[in-house]
């Protein structure tokens, strides 16, 4: 089955969304998790975090995929609604 490359990436930015609210209650007290590992993940995820960096994030891989379609197996694809 074909399916654009930009809700791929959406797809998977929200998934990552959803760990950083995890992982932010998780390491609530970790200041050394929330710099190295919770931030970085904010950093990827898009461009709304307070980080000043030049890191390609899923915002941007989103627009650059906009259009682009791409061949995937459709078992693989429906799995992602059992997790959602």
């Amino acid at each position: 089955m074909k399916t654009q490359k930009s809700q791929l990436v959406e797809m998977a930015q929200m998934f990552i969304n959803r760990g950083i609210e995890i992982l932010e209650t998780v390491c609530k007290d970790d200041a050394n998790a929330q710099a190295y590992l919770v931030d970085h993940l904010r950093i990827l995820a898009g461009s709304n975090h307070e980080f000043l960096t030049s890191s390609l994030n899923l915002d941007e891989l989103q627009e650059r995929y906009e259009g682009q379609e791409i061949e995937v197996n459709s078992d693989w694809y429906d799995s992602f609604d059992e997790m959602v």
